[in-house]
């Protein structure tokens, strides 16, 4: 693994009115890129923790974002843009990608659509994107859409939302993935996918 030269913790940014976040950056030397990733409950924060390790061990710095209170999508998105404006403006790194699970991941395509020239790469699990449709066209990261194989309305939505995204896509059907029933080995599946999908398509794309 690449060696992890610094972790930056409680990092707190403001910007335009009140809203405010706070994180922990993990960067790598020579990192191919970094991804950003948020949790809307604990369950996810765990996930997300080993998916971190995983793109470290891929060449990946990372931003782990904390969801914070209430965690609805009106206060995710405002919390993950202002974060990866943080990246763009401390000069972080050229290829950013995002990732999140379920509610956060509904926030992250919104975040993609809110920041079409920042997001290169963007991996949502169990998004439910039908709130989302008008906004998916102006998401021009490669997108790469996970979800279970025992919901079958969530897997109709994602199915209508793939061909509404700007940029590169593809979906993505796990065994038991299902963010409310995923078992160890799904969770591991979903982590492998991602990392695999961020290593395909970071070192492509550059901030515009």
């Amino acid at each position: 693994m690449r060696r992890l030269i610094s972790s930056v913790r409680g990092i707190d940014a403001s910007c335009i009115g009140t809203q405010r976040w706070q994180g922990e950056y993990e960067r790598l030397a020579d990192a191919a890129g970094v991804v950003a990733l948020i949790a809307s409950a604990a369950s996810d924060a765990a996930q997300a923790r080993a998916l971190c390790d995983l793109l470290h061990a891929g060449g990946f710095s990372t931003l782990s974002v904390e969801a914070g209170a209430p965690a609805g999508l009106d206060a995710l998105v405002p919390r993950l843009v202002e974060a990866l404006d943080w990246l763009r403006d401390s000069g972080a790194c050229a290829s950013v990608g995002v990732f999140g699970r379920g509610l956060a991941g509904s926030a992250a395509l919104r975040a993609a659509a809110l920041r079409p020239a920042l997001v290169a790469a963007l991996v949502a699990q169990d998004a439910s994107p039908d709130a989302l449709l008008d906004e998916l066209p102006r998401v021009r990261a490669a997108t790469l859409l996970v979800v279970g194989d025992d919901d079958a309305s969530l897997l109709l939505a994602q199915r209508r939302a793939l061909p509404l995204l700007g940029g590169a896509r593809r979906l993505e059907i796990v065994p038991r993935a299902s963010a409310a029933r995923a078992d160890r080995v799904a969770t591991q599946a979903v982590g492998h996918l991602a990392t695999q999908w961020f290593a395909q398509q970071l070192p492509l794309r550059h901030l515009h």
